[in-house]
């Protein structure tokens, strides 16, 4: 997907009208078997022309914007978000489970103590 670019709207309208159009003259009047599968094509044209009347190109996963939005949020998700870990999975014994459990000191991401307040409070950066 990456590289493709946004595919629907008017572009991929057009193709699926005139796809309709070139099997509609091929077609055998004659058939029901082919007359009934061009009503169906017919639909399910009518139905996609539909969706995409609502679409938004802006909402693509391939563009330049959502990839950048993308990559700033894994930076911060990695980082905590600026916030202080005060829990995690700890094992009692090195052989025991790692079970959840809220940390007696909150750390950052790499496991050195957080800055405290005087109240014992984690200072958060503004």
């Amino acid at each position: 997907m990456a590289g493709k670019g946004w595919t629907g709207g008017e572009k991929a309208a057009k193709a699926d009208a005139s796809k309709l159009d070139d099997f509609e003259s091929r077609a055998d009047s004659g058939s029901k078997e082919q007359q009934s599968l061009l009503q169906e094509m017919r639909e399910h044209t009518k139905k996609l022309a539909a969706f995409r009347k609502n679409e938004d190109p802006r909402l693509s996963f391939s563009t330049p914007e959502f990839r950048e939005s993308s990559r700033i949020f894994t930076e911060n998700f990695k980082k905590n978000f600026g916030k202080p870990v005060e829990y995690g999975l700890v094992k009692k014994y090195p052989w025991s489970t790692a079970t959840l459990q809220k940390l007696d000191v909150p750390v950052d991401v790499q496991g050195n103590p957080w800055p405290l307040d005087e109240n014992g409070k984690p200072i958060l950066k503004d």
